[in-house]
């Protein structure tokens, strides 16, 4: 249905653009905390969904999500902690445990603040984009698989620091959504400024370059929220980008978030906002042809979906694992936490 997008830009109005000064403080790597079991790692047909992590509606509000070679599932969580929110890497093993990973630091209460993005990189060390808008914790953090937590040099010069994704190189870019730009981080740990164009920029609400994905062997694609749009953008031999150009536009990427690619090369788009302009919460885009298609019909388990990562292993390497935020109240099935969505192909190499 098209729809126009002065409701759409409304709504995000609300529930991302609350900025505040409160500062954030560093919290270091948690012990891990025993949690009740989740249902994961079960074999869904293509456009079957279901919730196997509920938290808790109004104190709980999760983000970024990524899944490891061995098919942990890690899942930002941003708890509501009195007046501050508590930054925490939720664990999820293929032996259904879920236990606190990691804890990052403490920000305001605000919907825009906290855990964004998570990523794994080739060894299996965790990074993840935190906002907290205090220079003394704001940027991106590498959480080591057996512990350590150490900021990126120069992360906290990213205005808004959301999603994340390696390239073949081992290089990390991180979208900067309130400057239309992409960082980007070499393995040495290096950080610049990589790209900063009209495509990648916000209009009025300050949330443009946003969900991010790499397809083999030198692509990168970023979505833009409030343009509706995803961006293609080469990576050059030199490590230099490419120019922008728009590989899909289509009323149903209508307030879009998280990023994933298959094995195909086609990229699958997490909808925040579908129940509000009448779309689908997970839709498959075509990013040869810019055909955008819906991936499930059933919005029953989905609320403010922000983040999408492929499963991995031989359980459940067909399905995407979606970071549910619940923002809203909606139907029952529709909580905080992560639904598992059928999709019938498997994910991109992750590096």
């Amino acid at each position: 249905m098209r729809t126009s997008t002065l409701p759409a830009a409304a709504l995000v109005v609300v529930a991302l653009t609350a900025c505040s000064d409160d500062s954030g403080s560093f919290d270091p790597v948690s012990p891990a905390a025993a949690e009740p079991p989740a249902l994961a790692s079960k074999h869904l047909g293509p456009g079957r969904a279901e919730s196997i992590l509920p938290l808790t509606t109004l104190t709980d509000m999760p983000e970024g999500i990524a899944v490891n070679a061995q098919g942990d599932i890690f899942l930002g969580n941003r708890r509501l902690d009195g007046d501050h929110r508590v930054g925490e890497i939720l664990r999820i093993t293929p032996s259904h445990r879920v236990s606190v990973f990691a804890t990052i630091g403490r920000t305001g209460p605000d919907f825009n603040e906290g855990l964004a993005g998570l990523v794994v990189d080739p060894s299996g060390d965790i990074y993840a984009a935190f906002i907290s808008h205090d220079p003394r914790t704001h940027g991106v953090y590498r959480i080591g698989r057996h512990g350590g937590v150490a900021r990126l040099p120069g992360s906290e010069a990213i205005h808004l620091p959301d999603a994340l994704a390696f390239d073949a190189r081992g290089n990390l870019y991180v979208t900067d959504a309130e400057a239309g730009a992409v960082w980007r981080f070499t393995p040495a740990g290096q950080g610049t400024r990589w790209i900063q164009h009209p495509l990648l920029e916000p209009r009025v609400i300050g949330i443009g370059a946003n969900g991010i994905a790499f397809v083999p062997p030198a692509t990168l694609y970023v979505n833009n929220t409030e343009q509706n749009l995803i961006v293609r953008i080469t990576i050059r031999t030199d490590g230099r980008p490419g120019k922008p150009s728009v590989a899909a536009a289509d009323p149903l990427l209508q307030i879009i978030d998280g990023l994933a690619a298959d094995a195909h090369g086609d990229l699958y788009a997490a909808v925040v906002g579908f129940s509000v302009v009448g779309t689908a919460p997970i839709v498959r885009v075509d990013p040869r042809t810019g055909r955008v298609t819906p991936v499930t019909t059933d919005g029953s388990p989905f609320d403010w979906p922000t983040s999408l990562a492929f499963g991995r292993g031989p359980l459940d390497h067909k399905s995407l694992y979606v970071a549910n935020s619940g923002i809203f109240e909606g139907p029952p099935d529709a909580v905080p936490g992560v639904v598992q969505l059928g999709v019938g192909v498997p994910g991109a190499p992750l590096h």
